[in-house]
């Protein structure tokens, strides 16, 4: 908000106190103040001329010479080339040595004619040339006939003001007027605030005019309606305030309501009373698909949620935001209706922004207005009319209340819970004067508890704590100690799920997977490739209320589409291949629609795409089942469970039925690994994919308590592989169990299969399931003749279960 200096000073006292000090103390006070600046800075020399006599240049067709009376013993001749000088006008004359922001004026010859000074516009004065009218702006600004000749133009035009630019919180809506911040102002000074009164005349005379309210959505509307004025611009003082504000002075009706809403904060407006259909009023919602022309000519649809004023016949007005232009006040109105209403304010705010309309006054309505203000503000704009435009007020206002308004509350107050919030030791007379200060009325102030009653243009003091803000405020930020926080702190640790998640990143990391973020929020087109049945857990998915796009509509179930998008990514922009994991959540509702929070499962994904970096010795080779499963073997070994670790098929729908297995923890399935079904990996374009999936919150009560540890083995290792053919159906992990349970003594140390082989060589509907054996023995190293001993346990303990054969060759 821009402030005028001037204008504020008539309400307060601001002897002995500069602009920049004002600032100073009000940005000290939370009312920040970004700027300020000087009307136009070292202007000086310039009086007011009248152009007695205007010529046409003998030597040129663009110039003007003109005899200008500035109110000197002789008239000056200054040549002028503005199209808009002529004979009988007053501008603003910048004598021989003045200054301009341009410049220093003195004698010029132009084309043969001596220029004894120089006639100016309003941008070579330093007006704010962008909210003038368009005629003040082409050529001369032109000053009222009423301007007395050689009088000085800083004062009349206002130039020796500062204007303050306020940067308001949201909160702090009763600034954004004169009123307002000469309130503020009177607290910081301690000096008293002296608002203009307003006692208008009206006639005993009916108005003409009934108020219907159809809304709730506006509790309070008041009407003045005025008849002969004159219409035509504003007297100067006000349209330099106005400017100085940053408003576009339009005409003496106008200005008036501008004024009051800048002066008052409550926003007014003024409709042509001819326009009044039946001189009724309506304040309604919006019928469906109505439409209004506004002020600024543009047609717009309303909807139910927007706030009208109308007439019996048509709309003339969006409330809080802008008039139809239906009812605009023209050159030839001669009489009007004067608004001032409350209307509700979430309602005025987002009319606004459906709209696209930012306007003075939805920025106060949508804030909250003060109710002392809608009639003061009405008394005062009537007075103003009826100085400026000689109007004639036609009876009383008319008034139509919903709801009493709210003049003032009470707040308690503890002065001892003040000073321990802010840490400070005001006294009760320091903080009871502030509360005076402020305006507010403190009472029962010998008790612990004060009874505080705040006036109505302090919207924002509610609460006790705000209370404490004004104190602070005032007394001085300054004043509150500085001082370390004083807690008790204990070591940081992480939960067990924290640190079960920890480690698996940095197991993964370890096994050379790279890690990546997606989003948890998916679509359910996302699933198809998942080859889900119709009644899958995993198609309930959560939709989200406000989706951001189509591609992110529901919270995801499944973790394979996000890591499925990254490989499809990164194949496309050139990389080979890749192993990725992925730490998050899924969710999985009870029901829908929610009734209850959902089941938030932490889990952790990975995907190998592609092939393997080509290395010295080694080719290039697209990822393999044993891939997946060997870095999930690591995981399940460094975490303390692999003795306890078990396989069986897996029937999940998107991994392949021949390669893939669940992964049980004693009898708790915490997972699966396998090749991606053939059609769910065609579905993003990944070829042969492995894909392993695991519930850490599953995982986590079956993790020992304590890990332990093997010494280092003091003895070699016997390795030997056994080959065996066995029916297609047998699983392999059922060998590797049978293996572990045939052995008589504790020199197992590891099985592992390395090859599953069908083809050529392979009896039809057998296959060769190829083991990897370490033997060793922890107090010994093992012979020969004791490894043989344990092999045959195992080949006829595999053959006696499975008739299974020793492979030859």
């Amino acid at each position: 908000m821009r402030v005028s200096w001037n204008w504020l000073s008539e309400y307060v006292d601001l002897s002995g106190v500069t602009p920049q000090e004002l600032a100073d103390k009000l940005t000290q006070a939370g009312i920040a103040v970004d700027a300020v600046t000087p009307r136009s800075p070292g202007v000086r020399g310039v009086v007011v001329g009248l152009v007695v006599r205007c010529e046409q240049h003998p030597n040129a067709d663009r110039l003007h010479v003109c005899e200008v009376d500035v109110g000197a013993d002789e008239h000056l001749t200054i040549v002028c080339g503005a199209p808009n000088v002529r004979t009988g006008m007053r501008a603003p004359t910048a004598l021989v040595g003045a200054v301009l922001p341009g410049g220093r004026i003195g004698r010029a010859k132009l084309r043969g004619v001596e220029s004894q000074g120089m006639l100016c516009s309003a941008e070579e004065l330093g007006l704010e040339s962008r909210w003038l009218p368009k005629e003040q702006t082409e050529g001369l600004y032109v000053l009222p006939d009423e301007a007395e000749v050689g009088a000085d133009v800083v004062p009349l035009l206002g130039l020796d003001d500062w204007v303050l630019e306020l940067d308001l919180t949201p909160n702090r809506a009763d600034c954004l007027s004169m009123r307002g911040l000469a309130y503020e102002v009177s607290a910081i000074l301690g000096r008293p605030v002296r608002m203009p009164g307003a006692s208008p005349k009206r006639t005993a005379d009916a108005p003409g005019l009934t108020v219907e309210l159809a809304t709730p959505r506006c509790p309070r509307y008041e009407a003045q309606v005025l008849t002969d004025l004159t219409t035509g611009p504003s007297p100067l003082w006000m349209q330099m305030r106005l400017l100085a504000s940053g408003i576009r002075p339009i005409n003496r009706i106008v200005d008036v309501t501008n004024y009051v809403m800048l002066e008052w904060g409550q926003p007014l407006h003024a409709f042509d009373a001819d326009e009044v259909r039946q001189g009724r009023i309506i304040v309604r919602q919006a019928q469906p698909g109505e439409r209004i022309r506004t002020l600024d000519g543009a047609d717009r649809e309303l909807t139910e949620d927007t706030i009208v004023i109308s007439d019996p016949e048509r709309a003339i007005g969006i409330a809080g935001v802008m008039g139809g232009e239906n009812s605009e006040v023209r050159p030839s109105t001669r009489r009007v209706v004067l608004e001032s209403a409350v209307f509700d304010a979430a309602s005025v705010r987002r009319t606004g922004q459906r709209l696209g309309l930012r306007s003075e006054a939805q920025q106060r309505f949508e804030k909250g207005v003060d109710p002392v203000a809608v009639r003061a503000a009405l008394d005062r704009a009537t007075a103003l009319l009826q100085e400026i435009c000689s109007a004639v007020a036609v009876g009383e206002p008319v008034v139509v209340l919903q709801a009493a308004p709210a003049y003032q509350w009470q707040v308690d107050f503890s002065p001892a819970r003040c000073n321990a919030w802010l840490g400070t030791d005001l006294t009760l007379q320091e903080m009871r004067d502030i509360m005076v200060r402020l305006g507010f009325e403190p009472e029962a102030t010998d008790q612990p508890t004060w009874k505080v009653t705040i006036p109505s243009r302090r919207q924002d003091v509610r609460l006790e704590e705000d209370l404490y803000e004004e104190v602070a405020r005032l007394a001085g930020y300054d004043r509150i100690p500085s001082s370390l926080p004083r807690t008790v702190t204990t070591a940081a640790t992480r939960t067990p799920a924290q640190r079960l998640r920890q480690w698996t990143r940095e197991i993964l990391l370890g096994a050379g997977m790279t890690e990546v973020l997606t989003y948890t929020l998916a679509s359910p087109t996302d699933l198809a490739p998942l080859r889900l049945p119709d009644d899958s857990p995993y198609r309930q998915m959560i939709p989200l209320l406000r989706p951001m796009s189509e591609e992110r509509t529901a919270l995801r179930t499944h973790m394979l589409p996000g890591l499925a998008r990254v490989a499809q990514y990164n194949l496309a922009h050139g990389v080979i291949g890749g192993a990725i994991f992925e730490l998050g959540r899924v969710y999985w509702p009870k029901e829908l629609p929610l009734t209850e929070q959902p089941c938030e499962r932490q889990q952790w994904a990975a995907l190998w795409f592609g092939s393997t970096e080509r290395v010295v010795g080694q080719r290039a080779r697209l990822y393999d089942f044993y891939d997946a499963k060997g870095v999930v073997e690591v995981w399940l070994e460094a975490l303390g469970v692999a003795e306890a670790v078990s396989f069986r098929r897996s029937g999940a729908s998107w991994l392949h039925p021949g390669r893939s297995a669940d992964v049980l923890v004693g009898d708790v399935r915490i997972g699966c690994v396998g090749e991606l079904h053939p059609d769910t990996a065609a579905g993003w374009a990944l070829g042969r994919a492995q894909y392993a999936e695991f519930d850490l919150d599953l995982l986590l009560p079956l993790l020992p308590d304590t890990l332990h540890v093997r010494p280092l083995p003091r003895h070699p290792a016997v390795r030997r592989d056994l080959a065996v053919l066995v029916d297609l159906a047998t699983p392999a992990e059922a060998l590797v169990q049978a293996a572990r349970e045939a052995v008589s003594e504790d020199v197992l140390e590891s099985i592992h299969v390395f090859d599953v082989y069908t083809g050529e060589g392979i009896p039809t509907g057998k296959k060769s399931i190829a083991l990897a054996f370490t033997w060793r023995a922890h107090d010994r190293t093992l012979t020969d003749d004791e490894v043989r001993v344990e092999e045959e346990r195992v080949v006829h303990r595999w053959k006696e279960r499975w008739g299974a054969a020793l492979r030859d060759g």
